[in-house]
């Protein structure tokens, strides 16, 4: 499994990828936890499961910082 810290607006987010080889991507932050994957067609991330429905995750900056650090399976 691999892990990072991702820091955003002063928010600190701890995004986990469980499986290398699937593009599911596990965060967790305070609001809750939020599993979110990037469309391989579109490149557009979009929010699968999270335990706070009125929680905002900004997606596009962290979706940037998991490309650039652990890298999108396509």
């Amino acid at each position: 499994m691999k892990s990072i810290n991702i820091s955003v607006d002063e928010e600190i987010y701890h995004v986990e990828q469980p499986v290398s080889t699937i593009n599911i991507y596990k965060i967790i932050h305070g609001q809750g936890s939020f599993e979110i994957t990037r469309n391989r067609f579109s490149g557009k991330w979009k929010v699968l499961v999270q335990t706070d429905q009125n929680a905002k995750l900004p997606l596009t900056p962290i979706g940037k910082a998991i490309e650039e650090t652990l890298g999108v399976v396509n």
